[in-house]
C-alpha cells in the first residue's frame, strides 16, 4: 500500500517587496552552491506581516478549494481541517481576491468508517453542505489566537433547510470574493498567455515534453537545473508567507529550505511511474496549465486529484507528487504556438 508523503511541489518561498523584477529574477546564473545568496538578495522583510486564512466545515461532501482560480487546498475524507488553511500564497497582491470552492460526493467514505452498511454517495445530496470564514491573522509573525478578525463568512445556499441546489450531481461549484491587504505585490502569473488560446495537440505536448524534462531532473539529481527552474517561484511562496521571518537566524531559514528541495531531489531509486490516465487543467483564468489525476470519484483514491508526474521510493512504499504549474509570460512569447516556451510560474 502506497504511503503519501506531500510537501507541496517542494515550494517553500521568498519573496520581492514590490512586483518582481524580471531583470533582478533571471534565474540562468543560480546553482546549488549560490542559491541561498541569491534567496537572501531577492528577499524582503516585512514588519507588517497580514496573513490569510480559511476555516471550512463540510457536511457530505470533499471539496477542492481555489483562490484566484489557483488551487491551495484539498480535502477528500470526512475529517475537518481545525487549524484553518493559510492562503496567502494565491494572493498576488492587495485587493480583491476570490474564494472558489469544488465539491464532490462522499462516495464510500462512510463505508470506510462506520461499515459496509452505510450507503455509497455517488452524487450530492440535499444535506451537503460548506461553511467557510474567511479570518484575517493581522501580524503572523506575532500569531495570537485571540488577534484572528473573521472577515467574511459564507455558507451554501440550503445550508440551514437541507435543500442544497446541487443534490444529485456528482459535482458543484461556487465562487465568492472578499478584499485583502498584503504588503508585498508578486508578479506571479498575471502577465501569462492565456494557455486555452492555443493549439490543444501543441499544447499537450508542450507540456508533455517539460513534465518529462523535469522528470530527469529528478532522475540525474540535477540540483543546479532544480534550484534555477524551481527560483521564482519560491520567492513567490516564501515571501508571501513570511518565512524569512520565522527564525532570529536569516541564514537558517534559507539552510532549511535549500535542505528540503536536496532531500527530495536525492532520494534513491525513484520509480517515476507512466505519464496516463490524466487530465489537461487550467487555472489562473487560463495563463496556468498542468496535467493531473480527476478529482471525481472513478479513479484511485491515492492519485484523486494530484498531478500526472510522481515517483514511488522506498521499495515503493512511498509516494512523491512534484506539483508542476506552468505559464508562458507574455513578453517572452512571439505569438507562433509552435515556439510557446513554458515555465514553472513565478
Amino acid at each position: 500500500m502506497l504511503k503519501e508523503i506531500f510537501i507541496y511541489g517542494c515550494f517553500f518561498v521568498v519573496s520581492l517587496g514590490c512586483a518582481q523584477n524580471k531583470k533582478s529574477m533571471q534565474t540562468k546564473e543560480i546553482t546549488t552552491d549560490n542559491f541561498i545568496q541569491r534567496m537572501k538578495e531577492e528577499v524582503k522583510l516585512y514588519d507588517n506581516q497580514p496573513m490569510y486564512l480559511l476555516r471550512i466545515n463540510q457536511e457530505y461532501c470533499t471539496y477542492e478549494v481555489l483562490i484566484n482560480d489557483f488551487p491551495v487546498y484539498k480535502n477528500y475524507d470526512l475529517g475537518v481541517n481545525a487549524t484553518g488553511i493559510k492562503i496567502n500564497k494565491a494572493i498576488l497582491k492587495s485587493g480583491e481576491q476570490t474564494v472558489t470552492l469544488r465539491m464532490y460526493p462522499i462516495g464510500n467514505l462512510e463505508q470506510e468508517a462506520y461499515g459496509d452498511e452505510m450507503p455509497y454517495y455517488k452524487t450530492l445530496k440535499g444535506g451537503s453542505s460548506m461553511r467557510i470564514e474567511v479570518i484575517k491573522i493581522p501580524d503572523w509573525k506575532n500569531y495570537d489566537i485571540a488577534a484572528e478578525e473573521i472577515i467574511k463568512v459564507v455558507t451554501t445556499e440550503g445550508f440551514d433547510t437541507n435543500k442544497f441546489p446541487g443534490a444529485g450531481l456528482p459535482y458543484y461549484e461556487f465562487t465568492f470574493s472578499f478584499t485583502a491587504e498584503v504588503p508585498y505585490e508578486n508578479e506571479g502569473w498575471s502577465n501569462g498567455v492565456d494557455l486555452r488560446k492555443v493549439d490543444t495537440t501543441i499544447l499537450r505536448k508542450k507540456i508533455w515534453n517539460y513534465f518529462k524534462m523535469y522528470q530527469k531532473v529528478y532522475e540525474d539529481k540535477d540540483s543546479d537545473k532544480f534550484f534555477q527552474i524551481n527560483f521564482n517561484n519560491t520567492v513567490r511562496e516564501v515571501t508571501a508567507n513570511y518565512f524569512a521571518h520565522r527564525s532570529h537566524d536569516g541564514d537558517k531559514i534559507f539552510d532549511e529550505l535549500k535542505e528540503q528541495y536536496l532531500k527530495k531531489l536525492m532520494i534513491k531509486e525513484k520509480e517515476f511511474q507512466p505519464l496516463k490516465d490524466y487530465e489537461l487543467a487550467f487555472y489562473g483564468g487560463g495563463r496556468i496549465v498542468t496535467f493531473k489525476h480527476s478529482s471525481h470519484l472513478n479513479i484511485d483514491s491515492r492519485l484523486r486529484g494530484r498531478s500526472a508526474l510522481y515517483f514511488l521510493y522506498d521499495d515503493q512504499s512511498r509516494v512523491y507528487f512534484p506539483g508542476i504549474y506552468l505559464y508562458t509570460d507574455k513578453d517572452t512569447y512571439n505569438g507562433k504556438e509552435e515556439d510557446l516556451q513554458l515555465e514553472i510560474i513565478k
